[in-house]
């Protein structure tokens, strides 16, 4: 089960708890963004190191 899917049946059973779930949301979508892009950019850049 996602960690999306978790949270719905979370707010599904704890309708009360949504500011918190929603955060918890947010923060994996920041997460899954910023791999994306990191991913995405390190394949264009190339480093070379000076040993």
């Amino acid at each position: 089960m996602s960690l999306n899917e978790d949270c719905l049946i979370n707010y599904l059973q704890k309708p009360d708890e949504l500011a918190y779930t929603t955060e918890i949301l947010k923060l994996n979508n920041k997460l899954i963004e910023r791999e994306f892009i990191k991913s995405k950019i390190s394949g264009k850049i190339k480093l070379e190191f000076i040993k």
